[in-house]
């Protein structure tokens, strides 16, 4: 399931996973990586 694969990035990738900055979620698209610049 993508949904668990995107949590499981974004345990490892954000400081706090709750309130992600880098793995957005879409609402009715899906998902969206935001690389900080």
């Amino acid at each position: 399931y993508v949904h668990v694969h995107a949590s499981n990035l974004r345990r490892k990738i954000e400081h706090n996973p709750r309130d992600p900055i880098y793995i957005v979620t879409e609402r009715g698209v899906g998902y969206r990586f935001e690389p900080q610049k």
